[in-house]
């Protein structure tokens, strides 16, 4: 079967680094709104990287149905590396699609508190922030916590100092979820609609803001 074409069908783009992101932010969103927050509905897209951010900018004129976008969010992992990040964003901030929409925003995970810049990390350091004690069945939550962190650490040490996990969160979360019976073997999405995270903690504060603004 031919590869069907790409076409946007909404004027709000969510534009997400990361299948991970896109599928919280989703799930999130659908949060939200259930607490009677209304959202307008968007279209996802996902970029896969800082790097490819510009790639898609390039590409982005030239999908049917560009023409009607009037607002988009950026959300990306905040990483170790945030300043050079920012960079990459503003260069594309500033080329002739992303010039022209009247509303552009941006949300780096693992996001910020309160008046304060954003913090280094991924969306994984959030996730496990939240993450509710009683997921632990047995009620041993902070030792099975602290054994899936022992765990990544010892596959951390056998990759080598040269081959390191990126985002240790990510599996040191996953670890965690597998070594529930709940939810082992679930999807993010899964695991967010199955009540794995709080998602009413004052840390998604930031975030419902960023969502928020969008009916504005």
């Amino acid at each position: 079967m031919p590869k069907q074409q790409l076409v946007i069908n909404s004027e709000f783009l969510l534009l997400c680094e990361r299948r991970e992101i896109a599928q919280f932010v989703q799930a999130y969103m659908q949060y939200l709104q259930k607490q009677k927050v209304a959202l307008p509905q968007g279209q996802f897209l996902i970029f896969r990287s800082m790097e490819q951010l510009s790639v898609l900018a390039q590409r982005l004129p030239l999908i049917p149905g560009s023409e009607r976008v009037r607002r988009i969010i950026v959300f990306a992992d905040a990483g170790n590396n945030l300043e050079e990040r920012r960079e990459l964003l503003d260069v594309v901030r500033g080329s002739a699609y992303f010039f022209k929409i009247p509303y552009c925003a941006h949300f780096f995970f693992p996001g910020r508190l309160q008046g304060k810049r954003w913090r280094s990390g991924y969306l994984e350091d959030l996730l496990l922030e939240v993450l509710r004690p009683e997921t632990a069945e047995s009620g041993e939550f902070i030792n099975l916590y602290n054994v899936c962190q022992e765990y990544v650490d010892s596959v951390n040490n056998c990759r080598g100092q040269q081959n390191k996990l990126s985002n240790r969160s990510r599996h040191v979360l996953y670890a965690y979820l597998a070594a529930t019976e709940k939810y082992a073997g679930a999807s993010l999405v899964e695991a967010v609609t199955a009540g794995a995270f709080a998602l009413e903690a004052e840390r998604f504060a930031c975030l419902r803001k960023c969502l928020e603004k969008l009916e504005k």
